[in-house]
C-alpha cells in the first residue's frame, strides 16, 4: 500500500514538473509583473506619505457653546474641498498622487481633553478659516505634537498600549444613527453624543491618557450610485440602460429579441403600461421598513462623504492599566449602531483585546498588533478597509461639545483675544 501511494506521489510529481517545463516561461513573467506592481504602488503610497509636511493645530472653543454638531457639518464639507474629483492614472500611477487625508483628534490625559486637527500645510489656511467661520471666538493654534513625547514604538517594557479601529459593518450606502436622532426641541432633554468620551476622558488618572482619531480623505460619488441602485430595487424601479458607445454609436435597433417575437401579439404600450403598474404596485407594498431603509439611504447619499478610520488608543504604564477602558470605548461607540440600517464594529484585525487573536504564539501576535496600531496613528495612516461616511455622521462622531457637557475638565478660552478699543487714551512714559 505504501509503495503503491509512493508510485502515485511520484507520478503528480512529475506531471506537475512536466506541465511547468512547458508554461514557465509564460508564469514566471506574469508573477513578476504582479509582484512588481505591488511593490510599485506601495513604493509609490510611501512616497507620497512621507512628502506630506504635517502641522498639528489645537483649537481652543469658549465656555458655553451653543451650537450644535451641525456647525461641525460645515468644517467637514470644507474638508472635502482639496478632492481632485478623479486623479489622472499618468499621475495617479506613475507620479504616485493621491487624494489628501487629515485627521481631527482628541486627547485626554490628567483629566483634561484637548481638540486637535493635524492637517497637511497647504490645506491649513482652508480649515482655519472653515473653523472661525463656524466658531468665531475659538482659538486656532498651531502647537507642538504631542506624539514627540513618546518613544518612536510602543509597547515598552514600562509603557503599554492598546485599541481598535472601527468599520462599516454594512454597505456604505447605508447609515449609522447620527446627532439628529439624539435632538429634542427641549434643551433639557437634548443628548449629546460626545458626552460619553468627554466623561471616559475626565476620568483618567496619573499618566493615563486616552487617544481618538478620526482620519478622513475626500471620496467621489461610487458609494452614491450603489445606493441609488439599491433604493430602485426597493422601489422596484429597473436602472436605465447605457446608451450604446463607440463605433456603433447610433446603431442599436432599440428593441430586443423578446420584444420581436411578441410583437405580433401585444398591442403596443402594453409592455409598458405593465412596467409602470408594476413599480406603482411595489411602492404601494412596500413595508414601513423598507420605506424607512430606502428614505435613509437618500439621505445619506444626497451630502458628500469621506473615507474615515476612527481609531482609538489608550496608552498607559503597565502597572496602571484598567481593564474596563476597553468596553467603555465600545460602549462609546455602541450609541450609534442600528439593527436594520448601518453600524460601527471593531476591525478584527487591529483589535488587541486578548480574545481576538487565536492559535499559536498569541501574546508575540498582541504584541505585534499594539507596535502597527501605534505606528497607523503616529504616521496618520488611513485603514486599508474603506468605510464611507457623510458628513453629518462624521459631525455625529467629532464634535466640540455642547454647554451641557460639564463633567470634563475641557479647556477652553474664556474670553476672545482682540484689539483694544479705538477712543482708549494712551499715556505715554
Amino acid at each position: 500500500m505504501t509503495a503503491t501511494l509512493q508510485g502515485i506521489g511520484q507520478g503528480l510529481l512529475q506531471s506537475v514538473l512536466l506541465a511547468w517545463s512547458y508554461v514557465w516561461w509564460i508564469a514566471l513573467p506574469l508573477i513578476a509583473a504582479f509582484l512588481f506592481w505591488d511593490f510599485w504602488l506601495i513604493y509609490l503610497h510611501v512616497r507620497f506619505a512621507r512628502g506630506i509636511t504635517w502641522k498639528l493645530l489645537e483649537i481652543k472653543i469658549p465656555k458655553n457653546v451653543l451650537k450644535t454638531p451641525k456647525a461641525m457639518e460645515q468644517i467637514f464639507a470644507a474638508a472635502h474641498a482639496p478632492y481632485s474629483y478623479g486623479i489622472k492614472p499618468f499621475d495617479k500611477y506613475w507620479k504616485g498622487k493621491e487624494e489628501p487625508w487629515m485627521a481631527f483628534e482628541i486627547v485626554g490625559r490628567a483629566g483634561e481633553s484637548h481638540f486637535y486637527v493635524r492637517v497637511p500645510k497647504e490645506l491649513r489656511h482652508n480649515l482655519e478659516i472653515a473653523i472661525y467661520g463656524q466658531y468665531p471666538e475659538a482659538e486656532v493654534i498651531e502647537v507642538d505634537d504631542y506624539l514627540e513625547s513618546f518613544p518612536e514604538n510602543l509597547p515598552t517594557p514600562e509603557i503599554d498600549v492598546g485599541g481598535f479601529e472601527e468599520v462599516l459593518r454594512h454597505e456604505n450606502y447605508l447609515p449609522i444613527r447620527t446627532y439628529l436622532s439624539f435632538e429634542d426641541p427641549t434643551e433639557e432633554r437634548r443628548l449629546d453624543t460626545i458626552a460619553p468620551l468627554m466623561e471616559l476622558m475626565a476620568k483618567l488618572e496619573g499618566d493615563q491618557q486616552l487617544w481618538y482619531q478620526l482620519v478622513i480623505r475626500p471620496t467621489g460619488e461610487d458609494f452614491k450610485k450603489e445606493g441609488e441602485k439599491k433604493v430602485n430595487q426597493i422601489l422596484g424601479v429597473e436602472a436605465k440602460e447605457k446608451k450604446p458607445t463607440g463605433f456603433l454609436k447610433g446603431m442599436s435597433p432599440g428593441v430586443t429579441l423578446g420584444e420581436v417575437v411578441r410583437a405580433p401579439f401585444e398591442h403596443p404600450g402594453t409592455e409598458t403600461k405593465k412596467k409602470d403598474e408594476s413599480a406603482k404596485a411595489m411602492r404601494f407594498l412596500m413595508t414601513p421598513g423598507e420605506k424607512e431603509i430606502s428614505e435613509a439611504i437618500a439621505t445619506k447619499i444626497a451630502k458628500i462623504a469621506f473615507e474615515a478610520t476612527p481609531r482609538f488608543l489608550y496608552v498607559t504604564k503597565k502597572a496602571d492599566v484598567d481593564p474596563g477602558m476597553m468596553p467603555a470605548l465600545h460602549g462609546f461607540v455602541r450609541q450609534f449602531n442600528t439593527q436594520h440600517l448601518n453600524s460601527l464594529r471593531p476591525d478584527g484585525e487591529t483589535t488587541t483585546a486578548s480574545y481576538s487573536v487565536k492559535g499559536m504564539f498569541k501574546k508575540t501576535r498582541i504584541r505585534w498588533r499594539k507596535r502597527l496600531l501605534y505606528e497607523s496613528y503616529r504616521h496618520v495612516s488611513p485603514s486599508k478597509k474603506k468605510s464611507v461616511l457623510n458628513i453629518e455622521e462624521l459631525a455625529t462622531l467629532y464634535h466640540f461639545p455642547s454647554a451641557a457637557v460639564s463633567t470634563t475638565e475641557l479647556e477652553k478660552i474664556s474670553s476672545r483675544k482682540g484689539s483694544p478699543p479705538a477712543g482708549i487714551p494712551i499715556v505715554n512714559d
